[in-house]
């Protein structure tokens, strides 16, 4: 069923069964497949492993499909990239925070062979407003100073995440962008020794650039 066929069947807002949905494709429930054009969803169903209540479908690695309606590199955006390579990578994601509702907590977090992995995920600022009542509007904020802002605001959250978990990996993650490479050159020493970890990202959601402790 789609998004839409399952928030008229349950009575739910859109949104709230984009957002589960969005989990259950994370953590290998089901697949949220595009091929036809329109999103669909499905239960995964492993060959040979017939699903009752007593035998849920086993959480498998597969592509995830982070459907967000956004553009690179917009932060939903980069976030649904991501999401999609750590699970090609074998990351178990047990957690996949909703940007669009600018929900509260770790935007994604992952377990893979017993390592945690917290990340905090930033885009890169466009010249106009993208949503709200300003949208398309031009932006006062030159992107690069904007950009600044948003990296020192995610610096802050890795810290506090550091702090919070001190045996778990955490890194934020960019877009690949010259503002983000120029400043993160800068202070790779410094992510190092808080051992905290920064990737810039393709539009894959692959690290193109590693700085911090893995550098």
């Amino acid at each position: 069923m789609t998004d839409a066929q399952l928030a008229e069947a349950l009575g739910k807002l859109h949104q709230q069964i984009n957002s589960r949905c969005r989990q259950l494709a994370a953590g290998g429930v089901i697949v949220r497949d595009s091929a036809s054009g329109t999103i669909v969803n499905r239960l995964v169903q492993p060959e040979g492993n017939a699903q009752s209540p007593t035998n849920p479908p086993a959480p498998v690695v597969r592509e995830v499909v982070v459907s967000t309606g956004r553009t690179w590199p917009d932060e939903a955006a980069v976030q649904g990239a991501l999401v999609g390579w750590l699970a090609r990578e074998g990351w178990r994601i047990t957690r996949v925070a909703d940007t669009e509702t600018m929900e509260r907590g770790t935007d994604v977090i992952a377990d893979r062979d017993g390592v945690r992995l917290q990340v905090e995920v930033k885009g890169y600022p466009g010249t106009t407003y993208a949503r709200g009542p300003k949208a398309g509007q031009p932006k006062p904020t030159p992107p690069t100073l904007q950009a600044s802002h948003w990296l020192a605001n995610a610096l802050l959250k890795a810290m506090r995440m550091r702090g919070a978990d001190d045996g778990a990996r955490v890194v934020i993650a960019l877009p690949d962008y010259p503002r983000y490479r120029s400043i993160l050159t800068e202070i790779d020493r410094i992510l190092a020794g808080a051992g905290i970890e920064a990737w810039l990202l393709d539009e894959r959601g692959e690290p193109v650039s590693q700085y911090g402790p893995l550098a």
